[in-house]
């Protein structure tokens, strides 16, 4: 029991200096904590620590993993989620008040299986579940692999130790269990070097630079990417002001002086917001209107859709304020309808833009009928440094930097597309966004 205690809890230290952002990975961590400790309860002499560690490892570990599966599995609500974290602790609590406590907590494991079990059960179907419904080619593989470390572990120490102690009223799987438990190590090691496994990879590789030079290299790539965006539209815009000025002064020329301002304030709070988060991006959040964000980026984009005479169709079923970054949110907007323009053929291109409400959320959807991409370009189209168009000027760090704010709103951003088809890039934003 002391190895396997060791054990979960250098996967419980490994999980939190790999991955500690993600709140599933802290749930975790935490349900490994209880496994770790409790495990400890089979060789500490003094009786009431030998207690509190096995009420650790037999009530503790069920709620613990319950909610890793709930959170990893994103099958509920912020607010559900929250809900749950204090309504599951409830027969945790009640196992406790009615446990005798001297000379030391005495579990009554028949009526605990009676909680325990739907805890263990519950989470291996909602982890085997999210695999199920995943459609992401990517996610989908690192879902498979979570839930093959968790699962069989999870049902041997249900079988062999929650079912045997309450049945039997004596425990003697430790063999069995260590068989499942050492085995699930091994696959952990060998699936986070060759894959990862919740979101964690181990790289066996020198490291040039810490991760200060990786967070400054990324910010600055981040921060050329959008002032390239920016450039590109103040170019346009300059340009058709040129065309204009010979002829009477109008409201057209006008707007397009105010737009290219609108533009070089757009470039300006980039580079402020840049030179703040460095490390990483951090959201400025306040109430705008999904709407008038989508118009503004359409605005912004007007002379790139008029280049290639792209016809925009647009659905609104649904007209929120929402509680996000506005500038972050405005540039994914931009950066998605100028990657649908650069997919489209010089004529004839279409862009479809709908807003609608889903389960969990808001969505919305860009839609073009470019030349769509490959299943092997849709997997990795939001790598950081993945491009599939060829030019000098094009550093692959759009879509990746979509897929992080959206990741940072609590959200997702996935892609639908098929060759010569066309594509869909779906932004979903969680209900609790909506103001």
């Amino acid at each position: 029991m002391v190895y396997s205690a060791i054990l979960d809890l250098l996967l419980a230290g490994f999980l939190f200096h790999f991955g500690p952002k993600q709140e599933s990975n802290r749930w975790a961590v935490l349900f490994l904590l209880f496994v770790g400790l409790g495990s400890f309860s089979a060789v500490v002499m003094q009786t009431e620590l030998r207690s509190f560690f096995f009420f650790l490892l037999q009530a503790c570990s069920p709620y613990g993993f319950v909610m890793f599966a709930i959170t990893y599995s994103e099958a509920t609500t912020r607010r559900t989620k929250n809900v749950l974290a204090y309504a599951l602790l409830i027969p945790l609590c009640v196992t406790l008040l009615i446990s005798p406590l001297r000379p030391e907590i005495q579990i009554n494991f028949s009526l605990m299986l009676l909680w325990s079990a739907p805890y263990y059960l519950g989470g291996c179907i909602l982890l085997i579940s999210s695999y199920l419904r995943e459609r992401d080619r990517a996610k989908r593989k690192y879902r498979l692999i979570t839930a093959s470390f968790f699962v069989p572990p999870i049902l041997a120490i249900l079988v062999f130790d929650h079912i045997k102690r309450a049945v039997t009223q004596h425990f003697d799987g430790y063999l069995n269990i260590s068989i499942v438990v050492w085995s699930a190590f091994a696959f952990f090691i060998v699936a986070a070097i060759r894959f990862g496994v919740l979101g964690v990879r181990i790289r066996f590789e020198k490291q040039l630079n810490d991760q200060k030079v990786k967070g400054i290299a990324s910010g600055a790539a981040m921060f050329n990417h959008a002032v390239k965006n920016r450039i590109t539209n103040i170019d346009m815009l300059t340009g058709k002001v040129k065309e204009l000025l010979p002829t009477e002064r109008n409201d057209r020329i006008d707007n397009d002086i105010e737009r290219i301002l609108t533009e070089t304030q757009q470039v300006m709070h980039m580079v402020k917001r840049i030179q703040k988060q460095i490390d990483d991006v951090e959201l400025v959040e306040d109430t705008a209107n999904l709407i008038d964000l989508l118009t503004h980026a359409l605005h912004s984009n007007q002379y790139l859709l008029e280049s290639k005479s792209v016809s925009v169709s647009t659905v609104y079923s649904v007209n929120y304020d929402i509680l996000c970054d506005k500038l972050h949110l405005q540039e994914v907007f931009s950066n998605i309808i100028g990657n649908a323009v650069e997919a489209v053929d010089e004529e004839g291109g279409t862009l479809a833009i709908r807003i609608y409400d889903s389960k969990g959320g808001v969505r919305i959807d860009f839609t073009d009928n470019g030349k769509g991409m490959s299943k092997k370009a849709e997997a990795q189209i939001f790598d950081p440094f993945y491009s599939t168009k060829q030019s000098d000027v094009n550093f692959g760090l759009g879509l990746s930097y979509c897929y992080q704010i959206a990741q940072k709103h609590g959200g997702s951003i996935k892609v639908l597309s098929s060759e010569g088809e066309g594509s869909t890039f779906t932004l979903h934003l969680p209900k609790y966004r909506k103001m």
